[in-house]
């Protein structure tokens, strides 16, 4: 982390960054400004309105290089994934640079907004930011250009905690009314509309930004939360098509349980009118997504990932680079995988107490043949290992036997039979490490 801002004790939930204009701030929807800790739908739901945080990130780096913050007491680990040698390094932090928002003038503003906003969302240009105010009936948008007003002629309506609070009339854009009930998300099309979704009223609601006029509404089933337009919360959105993701079932799927299966929905929107183009089943509650368009990925698709490229530490590069090789009670099993078989398939000389290291590498370079590999017993569930891939997992046998191992990926006509077998013998054996494949 390279800093964190100290903020009032409110909830705080989504965010996006500022673009154009408003690049360099970041604007957080908060909710409970009232900071209640118990019976929240009440008690969290008593004052007029709550705030979008505005964070000026550009301002907290110039308050970092003239040496502003506190280091702070705290403990976080700091992960970093190697895309050559695939593996992660986990570092614990016990150090934060903390600045004080209610120290550092300009760093962050409040602007009141309705009451519970989810999604806080900023239009393609940056000039516009939608607090969705769950428990309001009209959609207030709030403008960056009048933000910057406020803040240089100082229309502050008091303070919280020391940061500024902007008057909400003079941070106003304009104001979609009655638009629907419990506005959630927002995301944009390339044609200056905005679309709404509207959890009790279940309905996504398009409407014109810069006039505030609603020009179109389509059912959801039911209860709408998030809402993804590919690019739909970027400089350039595509505008041709909307994903709708709700949160309640009801009729639409047979009753299987636990949970019912949610349900989505495709419109075409790149004419006046949405129009439904599928009705689909999802899995779990689909909560945010983002998608660009398909060309974008083609082209940036690698098709063969080569071996020599593999830097992880444990990689082999062929199948006669397999081996077993013990270190007191770490033994280390350097393992090919490749349609269909692993390589060795057959180990023995494990002993209960032994700490094993499995060191698989998918000898596959085609970008669509992943391996899996399963230990029964093992702490991971399985391992994904995609082509040209090493992938590590530990396992530490408690009992004797035979223990067997598998691929967890369909990959070939023959995948059920990709599997091998480990055999354990008791920790006072003296056994000697030996493996195989295909040989007796």
């Amino acid at each position: 982390l390279k800093f964190q801002i100290m903020m009032p004790g409110f909830d705080y939930d989504l965010a996006h960054p500022g673009r154009g204009s408003s690049h360099g701030w970041f604007f957080f929807s908060t909710y409970n400004s009232e900071e209640a800790s118990t019976l929240m739908e009440v008690n969290a739901s008593q004052n007029d309105k709550d705030f979008i945080a505005a964070v000026n990130w550009k301002k907290a780096e110039e308050y970092i290089a003239a040496g502003k913050g506190t280091m702070m007491d705290t403990k976080y680990a700091h992960n970093v994934y190697d895309d050559k040698t695939h593996t992660a390094t986990s570092t614990m932090k016990n150090k934060v640079l903390m600045l004080d928002a209610s120290e550092l003038p300009g760093l962050v503003y409040l602007l009141p907004t309705p009451k519970s906003p989810h999604g806080c969302d900023v239009d393609p240009t940056g000039e516009y930011i939608v607090g969705n105010g769950k428990l309001s009936a009209n959609l207030t948008v709030h403008s960056f250009t009048k933000m910057l007003d406020a803040i240089e002629n100082e229309k502050f309506d008091g303070d919280a905690y020391g940061i500024p609070i902007l008057k909400f009339e003079d941070v106003l854009a304009g104001v979609v009314e009655q638009a629907g009930l419990g506005p959630l998300h927002t995301e944009f099309d390339d044609k200056g509309n905005g679309y709404t979704s509207f959890f009790i009223s279940s309905e996504v609601v398009k409407w014109k930004v810069g006039t505030w006029e609603v020009i179109d509404r389509a059912p959801a089933y039911y209860s709408i939360g998030h809402l993804m337009i590919p690019g739909g919360n970027s400089k350039k959105p595509s505008g041709k098509y909307l994903v709708a993701m709700n949160k309640i079932t009801k009729d639409r799927y047979l009753p299987t349980g636990p949970e019912l299966t949610q349900s989505a929905q495709l419109f075409d929107i790149s004419g006046d009118k949405m129009e439904l183009l599928l009705d689909f089943p999802t899995i779990g509650e689909p909560h945010y997504a983002a998608a660009i368009e398909a060309d974008i990925v083609m082209k940036n698709s690698r098709k063969i990932f080569k071996l020599e490229e593999n830097e992880h530490k444990y990689a082999i590069t062929n199948e006669s680079e397999a081996k077993v090789v013990r270190n007191g009670k770490d033994v280390h099993i350097y393992m090919s995988t490749i349609r269909s078989h692993f390589n060795p398939d057959n180990i023995e000389g494990i002993k209960v107490g032994d700490k094993v290291y499995f060191h698989v590498t998918n000898l596959e370079q085609d970008f669509d043949v992943p391996h899996g590999i399963s230990m029964i017993g093992a702490n991971t569930s399985e391992l994904l290992i995609m082509p040209g891939q090493t992938e590590t997992f530990v396992w530490e046998p408690k009992d004797v036997g035979v223990w067997p191992f598998y691929c967890t990926d369909f990959c070939s006509a023959l995948h059920q039979e990709m599997q091998g077998y480990v055999r354990v013998s008791p920790a006072s054996s003296s056994i000697e490490l030996s493996w195989s494949m295909g040989e007796d």
